[in-house]
């Protein structure tokens, strides 16, 4: 059996009511498909770009290192020896006297810049502001804290290096009068 050209599987539809059917189906459809679209469109979750704002980090904990002191072994006489301890007792006290005077140079400036922190900090509204120069404030002051320590360990090393500096020199010195008086006789 050969089934008709227009054949329906619903019963008792005319050609063209299938047609109009069809047509009104596809427009449904469509009309459907799209709010259907703009509201998936609209429930998917909008991506918010916020401007994150670098967070200063705390300096590392580094070991503080001692002051690397060289002795150097004298060669030459009596005299030249006298002589190069001499000349080792100033160098040394100028190492105190600079390292002194870059201590209290490095304090300066850490203070003036955490004393600048701080009026910036009055003057701030935004908590992320605050938060960060806060970190900055603590940041300096554990870096003047620092630096008071390698400050001290610096000058008990060159304060331990003058001492045996100048016991050898008198030592030395003590031995060196002693030819010279020998010598003269």
């Amino acid at each position: 059996m050969r089934k008709p050209l227009f054949h329906d599987e619903r019963p008792y539809k005319s050609f063209f009511e299938v047609e109009e059917y069809e047509e009104k189906d596809n427009q449904i459809l469509s009309s459907q498909r799209f709010p259907r679209l703009e509201y998936r469109e609209r429930e998917r979750p909008r991506e918010i770009k916020v401007e994150r704002r670098t967070m200063h980090r705390m300096l590392k904990e580094e070991p503080i290192k001692p002051l690397r002191t060289v002795k150097t072994k004298i060669v030459g006489n009596l005299f030249d020896r006298v002589e190069f301890l001499k000349q080792r007792i100033t160098e040394v006290k100028a190492a105190l006297e600079t390292r002194k005077r870059l201590h209290k140079e490095i304090i300066e400036e850490i203070d003036a810049d955490i004393s600048d922190k701080q009026r910036m900090v009055a003057g701030l509204s935004d908590v992320d502001d605050i938060r960060d120069f806060k970190l900055d404030i603590s940041t300096l002051r554990m870096e003047k804290r620092r630096e008071n320590v390698q400050f001290w360990r610096d000058l008990l090393e060159l304060s331990k290096e003058l001492r045996e500096l100048i016991e050898e020199y008198e030592t030395e010195s003590k031995i060196a009068n002693l030819f010279r008086e020998l010598k003269g006789e």
